[in-house]
């Protein structure tokens, strides 16, 4: 997970995000052992910090909202439809019981599959009845557990970012400030082209002319690291059987990993900037899409 990767990989990955542009945003992988354990549960800063580091986040990329739940943390996370066979009820208070139930048949030495985030904002779930409380999005998997989950995906963009770090509100704020939109991404059967979908229920949450130039720049940004890529590679990777304390350098799992949400952070933005049906404010980022579907 992005947060016990090495300083190297961390600088990096921040980088590629705009600096907390993008998401995840830092607040949400990069300080989170220091302000849930140090902080919060007054965690060890002696020789224990870095054994308490690594059950920090063994527990909770194994944990079910703090439930540590034997043989069920083993099923996979799918949001597919033709994958995902079953569904969990989690206890809404203590004492209550934990189910998990086939929604379909399932053949013997069939991988079992669970979705992490049932009720996230593509989801066909209505919220107050979502019986798994799992929002997160895309991005919050890949903090969490360490991997980009296939489609479908859901993606929120936050053009305002003043203070991602700041989880208070503030009474003087503007609505007008208050710009995020979701993109949900799936991939369509039959032709495998991945396509956007938008909210319908609130013309106000669809991104405008000015948030689509705000992807179109990042989208560019990230292009550039793109063909930069064999340059960094040989900067920021540790080679092989070479002894590096990981200030300077990162793992090659660190790298890949990183790539690896390189390309569906890319092509999430790629896919909502040609779906938007915004033309005056995205000749740029228009031709930018053609080149990335050439790429990706």
């Amino acid at each position: 997970m992005p947060g016990e990767w090495s300083t190297a990989a961390q600088n990096f990955f921040s980088d590629m995000l705009g600096r907390d542009e993008l998401p995840p945003y830092e607040h949400t992988w990069r300080t989170t052992f220091e302000t849930e354990w140090i902080e919060g549960c007054f965690g060890s800063t002696d020789e224990y910090y870095e054994m308490e580091r690594v059950a920090y986040w063994l527990a909770s990329s194994r944990d079910e909202d703090t439930l540590m739940v034997p043989v069920y943390d083993m099923a996979n996370h799918s949001n597919d439809p033709n994958k995902l066979n079953t569904l969990s009820y989690k206890p809404d208070k203590a004492g209550d019981s934990f189910r998990l139930v086939a929604s379909k048949k399932i053949l013997p030495g069939e991988q079992i599959y669970n979705s992490y985030n049932r009720c996230n904002q593509c989801s066909n779930v209505d919220a107050k009845d979502c019986e798994t409380y799992s929002f997160w999005r895309t991005p919050d998997l890949f903090v969490r557990f360490g991997f980009v989950e296939d489609y479908p995906q859901n993606w929120e963009f936050d053009p305002t970012t003043d203070d991602h770090n700041d989880d208070s509100s503030d009474d003087d704020s503007s609505d007008d400030d208050d710009r995020e939109f979701d993109v949900c991404l799936q991939r369509e059967e039959g032709t495998g082209e991945v396509v956007a979908l938008w909210g319908e229920d609130d013309e106000e949450d669809l991104p405008d002319g000015q948030d689509i130039q705000w992807l179109g720049m990042h989208y560019k940004r990230l292009q550039k690291i793109q063909d930069d890529k064999e340059t960094l590679e040989k900067e920021l990777v540790r080679g092989e059987g070479v002894d590096d304390n990981g200030e300077n350098k990162m793992t090659r799992g660190e790298w890949e990993s990183i790539w690896k949400y390189h390309e569906a952070l890319v092509q999430a933005i790629n896919t909502a900037i040609l779906s938007s049906n915004i033309e005056e404010d995205s000749d740029d980022s228009e031709d930018s899409g053609d080149d990335s579907r050439d790429e990706l």
